[in-house]
């Protein structure tokens, strides 16, 4: 996974109380992560983080669930979370993709281990 420059500055604000992720969004693009990517090559749906843990080792996981009517169809090779601004803080490009025929359901979740 790669965790972009914004991700670092949203961290960083929230030891104070800032900016928090609010959702994850997948997507059909395929442009290889760049650490100063702002958004998905190409958005297809986001919805809302319905779940967060505090995992050991410092740790946070974050997930979000999409029924099988929001992902038919769709054949899904990115996604990435976001905050309430639309700042994302990672972007994951899949080796190959995920196809929806309107059975499955998808469920996305993120986890961001901090260490020094």
């Amino acid at each position: 996974m790669g965790v972009t420059t914004t991700a670092l500055s949203v961290i960083s604000a929230n030891m104070i109380g800032s900016a928090l992720p609010t959702h994850i969004a997948i997507g059909i693009g395929s442009d290889a992560f760049a650490s100063g990517n702002t958004a998905l090559d190409s958005e297809a749906e986001r919805n809302q983080i319905n779940a967060t843990s505090l995992g050991i080792s410092e740790q946070v996981t974050f997930v979000a669930d999409w029924s099988p009517n929001e992902v038919s169809g769709l054949v899904i090779t990115e996604y990435g979370t976001f905050t309430t601004g639309s700042s994302m803080l990672n972007r994951e490009v899949f080796a190959g993709s995920l196809v929806f025929t309107g059975e499955e359901e998808l469920q996305i979740q993120q986890t961001f281990k901090f260490f020094i």
